[in-house]
Parts: C-alpha cells; sequence; structure tokens
C-alpha cells in the first residue's frame, strides 16, 4: 500500500505582504511538530513547491530523516508516479491551499478538501488501495 500525506505549508502572516513569504514564529514551531510526528514514519520522498514556504515546512523534517526534498511537478505526475510505485511506500508532499487538493484529487479521492485561507494544521493521509481509488483521512497536527 502506498500513502501520501500532504500538508499546506505552515503558518505566514495574513495577508502576506511579499510574493513569497516565509513562515512566521508559528509556522516555524509547527515545521517542527511535524518533523516530530513524521520524523520516525518511514517517509521515502518529500516534494515541495518552488516557494520558500513549503521548503521551511519540510526542513525540519528533512534534517531528521538527512534527505533532501523534490520539486513537486504537477499534480498528475505526481499521482501518476505514485501509482507505479516510483516514489516509494510513504510520500509527504508540502504544497499550498490549491495545489493540495488538486493532488488528493488526482490521487483518485472523490471529494478533495477546501482549505481556507487561515488554515495550517490539517494533514492529509491519502492512501492507495486499489488501481484507481483512494481513501483519505484528515488529521490536525
Amino acid at each position: 500500500m502506498i500513502t501520501i500525506l500532504l500538508v499546506r505549508h505552515a503558518d505566514i502572516d495574513l495577508p502576506p505582504v511579499t510574493a513569497d513569504p516565509p513562515l512566521n514564529d508559528d509556522g516555524r514551531e509547527r515545521a517542527e511538530a511535524l518533523a516530530h510526528v513524521l520524523g520516525s514514519a518511514g517517509v521515502t520522498t518529500v516534494f515541495t513547491s518552488s516557494f520558500a514556504r513549503t521548503k521551511q515546512t519540510v526542513e525540519p523534517l528533512l534534517k531528521t530523516l538527512g534527505i533532501t526534498a523534490r520539486e513537486m511537478p504537477s499534480a498528475a505526475a505526481v499521482a501518476r508516479k505514485a501509482r507505479a510505485g516510483e516514489l516509494g511506500d510513504l510520500v509527504v508532499i508540502a504544497g499550498h491551499s490549491n495545489t493540495v487538493p488538486e493532488v488528493i484529487a488526482e490521487l483518485g479521492v472523490a471529494a478533495p478538501p477546501v482549505i481556507g485561507e487561515t488554515q495550517f494544521d490539517n494533514l492529509f493521509v491519502v492512501t492507495l488501495a486499489d488501481p484507481d481509488g483512494a481513501g483519505m483521512l484528515t488529521l490536525k497536527y
């Protein structure tokens, strides 16, 4: 079974003052919490967007694991590679309020979530149990 863990980047100041805002203090704490939660889970691959806030969100996790993140290709490409087993059994994706639901839909979840502007604490666990469908569990961290 393949599991994809998806998070929106951790907390930033709203409204953002730049196109690529860094994490704020709460976001840095949340990034540490993510590393604590996922550090021993067996993560094989981590994807981020090109923006600093997604990279900062997984930075503590990457240090714990001793691996580097990859920049995420299209949602369809990630879903295809995940289903083919090319990414390993446990993948983490740090994205944005628009890209996380897009990836979840491409993975086969019938009703992907809507992520509000102030929601930074969702951890979506998508399991690929059969060739076409997927199951999803939503957690908070």
